[in-house]
């Protein structure tokens, strides 16, 4: 029989490796929660996750992009670690031709619409004249085909499809045109967008994404399309956040930014890094992501 005080000791090890033990799962649940990797299961005091992430956290879990010379018959692949519950983000961006605003299976979350370089974003708010899924009028006489983005969300479902096959007009031919879906986990699934803004011609050779409202665990996305090729470096990620897709090719460019907001409030213009290049050459769109 132990005496007391081996009792105690005994006791006390005991509480040490239980805490320890639950570290290390909380560790390994959070480290698998963004990477997409499997999570712990009946670890640590019975401990069982059904995949998702800890309620209130959202990650990036991963992006595909792809460029076509014509918009037609663009086919992009889901990330390949994204699952049941997780939400789709995909931006379709054009240049110099029309851009649906609505694409069957897909919610439209923001939109930006450029009818030349110095001009700021048209939205279908401004369309005037519709046919179908298209723009075809802002405002009464601009036209919106200079260089344009919208972003649509979706949640994967139980029998999601692994490819996605996207057609940017209504014809068999047109300008290039491209796209970067990316998937995240963890993200409110009623209403995961809170704010979203747009700037078309920001006058600065980085790139300046417009602030939009956010709290503390949100995750922030920044979307830009640029109307010349340029390479990944000259447009670096902006403080606070990572790059989550790029492409590039011919006359036009896409990136994709993302990171988690440690605070509340405006995320005040969040500019990209590196060498920059031509002024109001871009379309550029922020928004914010709850977490469930």
């Amino acid at each position: 029989m132990l005496n007391r005080k081996a009792s105690l000791r005994l006791n006390v090890c005991t509480s040490l490796l239980a805490l320890l033990l639950s570290v290390a799962v909380a560790t390994e649940a959070s480290t698998a929660c963004q990477t997409g990797d499997p999570m712990p299961s009946e670890m640590a005091g019975g401990m069982v996750n059904d995949g998702s992430c800890p309620e209130g956290s959202i990650a990036h879990i991963g992006t595909n992009e792809v460029w076509d010379r014509d918009g037609q018959d663009i086919r992009i692949r889901r990330p390949s670690a994204s699952t049941t519950g997780d939400l789709l983000i995909l931006v379709l961006h054009r240049t110099d031709d029309i851009l649906p605003f609505a694409v069957n299976g897909w919610q439209r979350a923001a939109e930006c619409y450029k009818e030349n370089n110095g001009y700021d974003c048209l939205t279908v708010a401004d369309c005037t004249e519709i046919k179908g899924s298209y723009c075809y009028r802002f405002e009464n006489k601009y036209r919106g085909r200079d260089l344009a983005q919208v972003v649509f969300i979706r949640q994967v479902s139980s029998s999601e499809p692994d490819t996605y096959t996207f057609d940017l007009d209504t014809d068999a031919g047109g300008q290039p045109g491209w796209a970067i879906l990316t998937a995240v986990r963890g993200a409110d699934p009623r209403n995961p967008v809170r704010d979203w803004s747009h700037e078309g011609c920001d006058q600065n050779a980085d790139s300046a994404f417009p602030s939009v409202y956010g709290l503390k665990g949100d995750m922030v996305l920044l979307s830009q399309s640029f109307d010349d090729a340029v390479s990944q470096r000259r447009f670096g990620a902006p403080r606070g956040t990572t790059s989550f897709g790029y492409v590039s090719n011919s006359d036009e460019a896409g990136f994709l930014f993302g990171g988690i907001l440690s605070s509340d409030g405006p995320t005040g213009v969040m500019k990209t890094r590196g060498d920059g290049a031509s002024d109001c050459k871009d379309a550029l769109v922020s928004l914010t992501i709850r977490p469930q």
